[in-house]
């Protein structure tokens, strides 16, 4: 997570929008539900619930942010909307709403997208070294 600097007036804004991006192909999975307790979490918010209705006020609220952050921002709930492996004309939507409330081009957007997507194979591939059996029976232990 790379929203480390956020306090909890942005903090509030970046669940209700992830909130959001979770609920827009109308299917909340547990892996996106358990995603968004981890972010509650490591951003250091109790008690938060999702009101529809901020929404708006969200997106106004991180619209505010420097370059850097917007762009942290897009990334994150980029993450949020691919959670379930696959990306919902809906969650498309959504995305380019933000993308033009926080005033970023599409070519920032895309390598963005380009760069979680590579970073999500990474871990697939890491996950999938650590846990090769194969591979660890022949590994001698030291």
């Amino acid at each position: 997570m790379f929203l480390d600097e956020f306090g909890p007036i942005e903090a509030e804004a970046f669940l209700t929008l992830a909130a959001d991006m979770i609920e827009e192909d109308g299917v909340v999975t547990e892996e996106e539900s358990a995603m968004l307790d981890e972010y509650t979490r490591a951003l250091g918010v109790i008690g938060f619930t999702y009101d529809a209705c901020a929404t708006a006020a969200a997106r106004d609220t991180l619209a505010q942010l420097n370059e850097v952050s917007k762009r942290k921002v897009y990334m994150e709930l980029y993450q949020f909307a691919m959670a379930d492996g696959v990306e919902a004309p809906e969650e498309r939507m959504a995305l380019n709403e933000l993308r033009d409330a926080l005033q970023l081009s599409e070519e920032v957007c895309e390598k963005l997208e380009l760069a979680v997507n590579e970073l999500n194979a990474a871990y697939v591939a890491i996950d999938a070294a650590l846990t090769d059996e194969e591979d660890a029976e022949e590994t001698p232990a030291e």
